[in-house]
This record gives C-alpha cells, sequence and structure tokens, in this order.
C-alpha cells in the first residue's frame, strides 16, 4: 500500500478497543500507531470493494477475495490471459461472475499494487522453471 504524506488524527476510542489493538501491535511487533493506520486503510478498502478482505502470507499483506481462497492477483491474473475475460476466469476458479467483478473493481483502484504482486509472481515463476530445467538437466 502506498505511503504518502501523512496527517495527523486523534481518536478517541474505548479502553478493551485500546487494550486489543496494543495486544495485537505487540502479537506483530508493529507500533500500535502502524496497525492501527493499516487496519483503518484496509477497512476503508473493503468498505469501498465489498467482497475484499486482507490476509498476511509469505510475501506480505494482500487483497484476497473473501471466502474463495484466492488472491486479487490471482483472479486479475485469469483475466488477463483469458483475453480480459470476466466469464472464463469465473468458470476457471468455480466463481460466480459478480466474485470475479469485485477482484476488478479493486484492481481498477488499485492497479498499480496488484500489478507489482503479478510482476513478482512472474518473476518468482520464472525462477522456479529455471531451476527444474536445472534439475532435469543434471540427472541426465
Amino acid at each position: 500500500m502506498p505511503n504518502p504524506r501523512r496527517e495527523h488524527l486523534s481518536v478517541r476510542v474505548p479502553a478493551p478497543t485500546l487494550n486489543r489493538l496494543e495486544a495485537r501491535a505487540h502479537e506483530f511487533r508493529e507500533s500500535r500507531t502502524s496497525l492501527a493506520e493499516r487496519y483503518l486503510e484496509e477497512g476503508l478498502r473493503m468498505d469501498e470493494h465489498p467482497g475484499i478482505g486482507f490476509v498476511d502470507g509469505p510475501t506480505g499483506r494482500r487483497a484476497v477475495l473473501i471466502g474463495t481462497g484466492l488472491d486479487v492477483w490471482e483472479v486479475i491474473g485469469s483475466i488477463k490471459q483469458s483475453r480480459g475475460s470476466v466469464n472464463a476466469a469465473a468458470r476457471y476458479h468455480d466463481l460466480a461472475p459478480a466474485q470475479v467483478r469485485a477482484a476488478v473493481r479493486y484492481y481498477g483502484a488499485f492497479k498499480d499494487e496488484v500489478d507489482a504482486i503479478l510482476e513478482r509472481q512472474k518473476a518468482a515463476a520464472a525462477r522456479e522453471e529455471e531451476a527444474a530445467r536445472r534439475e532435469r538437466a543434471s540427472i541426465r
């Protein structure tokens, strides 16, 4: 997620909420401010893009289609491979077209973020293919 110029926001929250935020920040080894910023940004994105959530993984935090096990970048990659067909991507992933459109709407708003993930995944796949090729060549 982009890191634009920061503005000050003062907010009062119930003590139990603040305690939970502090506990989570400690668990994640983040400051409570950075965790609160993340929750605010992601909450806004989820409000603006129903059906989208966020999860942590080996490559960091990323947008997902809630309830599908699919990352937004995976769905967008499928659409790109099927020449822009939402219906083809929906069939491929066994999703309703409306779910795929949710990913497309998110992509429209955060294209650079999703494209960066697609590029990293493409590079990782190329490295894996090269490693597999070298492995096969070494045992012949």
